[in-house]
């Protein structure tokens, strides 16, 4: 029985293992069908019990037969809020020689080519849509005030002014209605084990980082489903165009308070927006609104810094954490050219990988682990497509029945013409 277990275990999925360090059985031994395992079973006792001569004849004192054998699934990887997946994450986390592997930067070259990739015509300030262009003083207005052109990047999208040619940019619809975090059920078993610990942030940082690329780097060199992994896992959105813009805009939201903040206090700004202000208000009539529309300028000037803070990550250099008027990067007159931004390079500071980081604690655990079981069943269905994570078992018991004929004596567990015996083993990757 213990030769049977460590066959059917010397089966595991071997994707799993060598991409994700993660041992699992397949149940369904990809698509051949879930009786496979049984059968495997079923010949290697026959094997290993029964002798039989060259013609076929048993051999040996005593004759076995083999009545039954069944494999029967007892914990599947998903399963009691992913307990076996943080299990082996966590003892992968505490073996492994290579905390720090280097990841690889993405260039031209090893960007693959990508389907239906196309982004947004760049924004430019003249060129806004405007209802009421129609008259003069509107149009005027429209020149004017940098709100506008705020708004229109803001339907546009973040990524139409903060991309660039290194970015993996598809609009390819990937997800399924068959991936584990649509079609799998986040439960708890009553006296859960390792499930119940809370798994250590710095285990998953160190185990997506070393197993998971992102739009700047990659881990290895095989195909895969997502450009952008790191970034489906933050946002879960369905293709690699909408998961950086998501993170991108969560990115604006980690900037925004502190370039506000930073504006206010700046009073060379301040003075600069005035004379802006005071002439909307002139053309609008309402002269009592300048103060209002100088505060609307400045922030829609800090977000205008925030998206030169995101198109910096995005081109793998770091930003200030707090901002001065040294290093603050967007003119007044750039508001209304964003996509001819030229960012200033900082030695100190945060990348673009680094904000990623806390991005990823935000995430809600069911989430997190079912999203990287969503990334592990497409990279592999590339090469397997009837591969599921639904399938892959942890744990597993073995059932066989066994028959050993009659000698000398009658025994009570004596069934027809010999002796039946029921024997289970249980098999486990934990």
């Amino acid at each position: 029985m213990v030769g049977a277990v460590e066959q059917v275990m010397a089966d595991y999925q071997v994707e799993m293992e060598q991409w994700y360090h993660i041992y699992t059985l397949d149940e369904n031994y990809l698509g051949k069908g879930k009786e496979v395992a049984s059968n495997r079973v079923w010949d290697y006792l026959e094997e290993n019990l029964v002798a039989v001569d060259w013609l076929g004849r048993v051999k040996g004192f005593y004759n076995f037969q083999v009545k039954d054998a069944q494999m029967i699934p007892k914990q599947y990887l998903y399963e009691n809020e992913c307990e076996h997946l943080k299990k082996q994450i966590h003892d992968w986390a505490v073996h492994t020689m290579l905390p720090n592997q280097k990841r690889i930067t993405r260039s031209n070259e090893n960007i693959r080519a990508q389907k239906s990739r196309s982004v947004s015509k760049p924004v430019e300030g003249n060129k806004l849509e405007n209802p009421r262009n129609d008259q003069e003083s509107q149009a005027i207005i429209a020149m004017l005030d940098p709100r506008n052109l705020i708004d229109e990047i803001k339907r546009l999208g973040i990524l139409t002014v903060a991309s660039n040619d290194r970015l993996p940019l598809s609009k390819v619809k990937i997800l399924r209605e068959d991936l584990p975090s649509r079609q799998l059920v986040w439960t708890k078993e009553e006296n859960g084990g390792y499930s119940s610990i809370i798994q250590d942030k710095a285990e998953v940082e160190l185990y997506i980082w070393q197993h998971f690329q992102s739009a700047l780097s990659i881990v290895r060199e095989e195909e895969t489903a997502y450009s952008n992994e790191i970034e489906y896992l933050i946002s879960g959105k369905e293709s690699d165009y909408d998961c950086l813009e998501k993170v991108a805009k969560q990115l604006i939201l980690l900037r925004l308070p502190i370039n506000i903040a930073a504006i206010h206090k700046d009073g060379v700004k301040k003075n600069e927006v005035k004379a802006t202000a005071l002439l909307i208000a002139t053309l609008l009539l309402q002269p009592e609104a300048v103060e209002g529309i100088q505060e609307g300028i400045l922030d829609a000037w800090a977000y205008g810094e925030s998206i030169a803070d995101v198109k910096c990550l995005l081109e793998g250099e770091k930003v200030p954490i707090k901002k001065n008027s040294n290093n603050w990067k967007l003119s007044f007159s750039q508001l209304f050219h964003m996509n001819t931004i030229v960012t200033k390079q900082s030695d100190s500071g945060m990348g673009y990988e680094e904000y990623l980081k806390l991005l990823l604690l935000k995430v809600p655990e069911k989430r997190l682990y079912f999203r990287m079981l969503d990334l592990m069943q497409l990279n592999i269905q590339k090469k397997y497509p009837e591969f599921q994570i639904k399938d892959c078992m942890t744990q597993y018991q073995i059932d066989t029945t066994v028959q050993l004929d009659t000698r000398f004596f009658s025994l009570p567990m004596k069934k027809g013409n010999g002796y039946e015996f029921i024997m289970s083993r249980t098999g486990s990757y934990q």
